[in-house]
Parts: structure tokens; C-alpha cells; sequence
């Protein structure tokens, strides 16, 4: 058998595609070199802590007394289901305990389509290609009736699940009709994937991304390249029922090449989003936040927490 001689790297397929891909400095391997993104949050900082799943007062209460016990940190908290289903005064008390700790809190916007009368298709077979995107103009009207709503009660942090509602809220915004230091994020649902993807998203008023949960280092290094003003939401551990996945060792890699970034994290405490939390399953959202903080204070890497004064803090305003 003759020896065949070495050649200097492996020849990769679609090698037409990945030398134009290189030639404009875009995506082309998920074997491209890791670097530090070299930035900050306006003010300083290189990541802050965003907790998942608290919708409603009394588990943002236990979440937040559990949290400062154990002198673990936190920027904002997610409310999930929609504000929609809250009344007035539980979600002018959340505010006002966020305002009071200053701490910030972000809450979905509705309906989504789970609850829409005119979203049958949704709910049927064939609904997850749908995702959770608005089907009708009176679910827009809603949503924006929603956010003018939560922001006239101080809010300054919204979520979306739909890229359409996300370009409203920027134009409402725009027009002044929102506070212009309102954070517009899109959920996880909205399946920010690819570079180019996120850079959509920010071209179209989104503040903050939360992308899919199982991104490699790659990709997230290139969207931040690709949409150097936006936010990166990483989940960090995730739900038994969205894969059960930790990556608290990647903590370090993930703040210097994302910065500046949110730490998603303690979703893992539960199995389902739609759980009951209890003290239990504060217990262990803590000590999951805390396990993936010790791995970047562990890795040598001097990251610094967000600033006071970051517009990404998502603190409520006193009205």
C-alpha cells in the first residue's frame, strides 16, 4: 500500500461557499478561533444575571429574599406567561419590590397564541411552525394596549414573541407613544439561531435576544459580531423538558466572547417552564446561579458585573 502524502489542512466541502463566507469576515466553520468581543455595557461591565419563570409576586418575593440570603446576584427577573394574566396591583407591587431593591423585571406581553380564540391553527398538529407569532390584528392592537399598560406603570423591560410585535413596540417607541428607555427582548420562542438571524432581530428594534438554547461557542461569537449593539441572553441551564443541559464550565468562554451578556440562568430547578415554584424549587434555582457564577469567579478571567446605571438593568421607574 503506497503512502499518501500529507496534505497541509483538510479539504472541507461546500469550499466555494466557506472562501466567499471568509472573504467577507462572515460565518463559515464552527472550528472558527475563539476571541474576546472587546466590549462592555455603556458604563462598563461585561455581564449581568437574568432569572427566568418568576410570574408572579410571591415567587418573585421568594426568589429574591432567596437569592440576597445567599449573597448570590441578580440584574432581572423574566416574567413568562404574559403580564396579561396579572392584575393591576400584583404587578404594580412587583414593581415597586424590584424598584425598591433595584432590581430589574421584564414582563411578556400577550396573547400569545395558547390563549387566542383566532390562533386554532396553533393549537393543532401542525401549530409548532407557527411558533408563537401573532395571527390577527386585534392580537396587535392587544399587544400594544399591553405595553402601554405595563410602561405607564413604570416597566421598562418588555418580551416579545413574535419579530413582528417587536418592530410595533420599536415604532411605538419611536414615536414616543413608549419611554425611550424602554428594553424591547425577544424570547427564546423567537428562535434567534444564526448570526444573521440576531442581526435581523436588532435591525428591527430588539434591545435583547435570547437565543436558542443550545448554541455553540461559534455561533455566539459570531452573532455578536454580527449585531455588536444587541444584548446576548444566554441560557446557561435549561429545563429538563428543553434538553436538561448544563453548561456552567462554558461560563467563562461564553462572557468574553458575548460580552456584554446576560447569564440566563436556574431554569434547570424546574422540569417544565409551567412547574408550580415553590421554596423548593427556589432553593435550587439559587444554588444553580450560584454553581455557574463560582466557574466564572474559578476561571481566572476578570469579568466584571454590569454597571448601576446600565438601561439593560430593566429597573423599574417610580410613577
Amino acid at each position: 500500500m503506497s503512502t499518501a502524502v500529507a496534505t497541509p489542512e483538510i479539504i472541507r466541502g461546500a469550499s466555494r461557499a466557506r472562501d466567499w463566507l471568509r472573504g467577507q469576515d462572515l460565518p463559515y466553520s464552527d472550528e472558527i478561533e475563539l476571541h474576546p468581543s472587546g466590549l462592555e455595557f455603556e458604563g462598563g461591565g461585561h455581564y449581568g444575571v437574568e432569572v427566568p419563570v418568576v410570574n408572579n409576586f410571591k415567587v418573585l418575593e421568594l426568589t429574591l429574599a432567596g437569592l440576597q440570603e445567599q449573597g448570590v446576584p441578580v440584574t432581572r427577573f423574566n416574567e413568562t406567561l404574559g403580564a396579561f394574566l396579572l392584575s393591576d396591583s400584583e404587578i404594580r407591587d412587583m414593581l415597586d419590590l424590584c424598584h425598591e431593591n433595584g432590581v430589574g423585571m421584564v414582563f411578556a406581553l400577550g396573547p400569545r397564541p395558547e390563549y387566542d380564540r383566532k390562533a386554532a391553527f396553533y393549537r393543532g398538529g401542525f401549530g409548532a411552525s407557527q411558533g408563537r407569532r401573532v395571527n390577527n390584528n386585534d392580537a396587535l392592537a392587544v399587544s400594544a394596549e399591553e405595553a402601554i399598560r405595563l410602561t405607564e406603570m413604570g416597566c421598562r423591560g418588555l418580551i416579545s414573541y413574535d419579530l413582528g410585535v417587536i418592530r410595533m413596540l420599536s415604532d411605538m417607541r419611536a414615536a414616543g407613544v413608549l419611554p425611550d428607555d424602554l428594553v424591547i427582548k425577544s424570547s427564546s420562542h423567537c428562535i434567534v439561531s444564526n448570526p444573521f438571524t440576531a442581526k435581523v432581530y436588532a435591525e428591527n428594534g430588539a434591545n435583547s435576544v435570547t437565543t436558542t438554547h443550545d448554541l455553540g461557542l461559534t455561533v455566539l461569537q459570531e452573532i455578536r459580531k454580527a449585531a455588536p449593539d444587541l444584548l446576548i441572553d444566554v441560557p446557561i441551564d435549561v429545563y429538563g423538558t428543553k434538553g436538561g443541559f448544563l453548561r456552567f464550565y462554558e461560563v467563562p468562554e461564553l462572557v468574553q466572547i458575548c460580552a456584554p451578556m446576560m447569564l440566563k440562568m436556574g431554569a434547570s430547578a424546574q422540569s417544565h417552564p409551567h412547574d408550580p415554584v415553590g421554596p423548593e424549587t427556589v432553593r435550587a434555582r439559587v444554588q444553580r446561579i450560584a454553581l455557574g457564577l463560582a466557574a466564572l469567579a474559578k476561571s481566572g478571567f476578570d469579568a466584571q458585573y454590569i454597571n448601576e446605571k446600565s438601561p439593560h438593568r430593566c429597573l423599574p421607574v417610580a410613577v
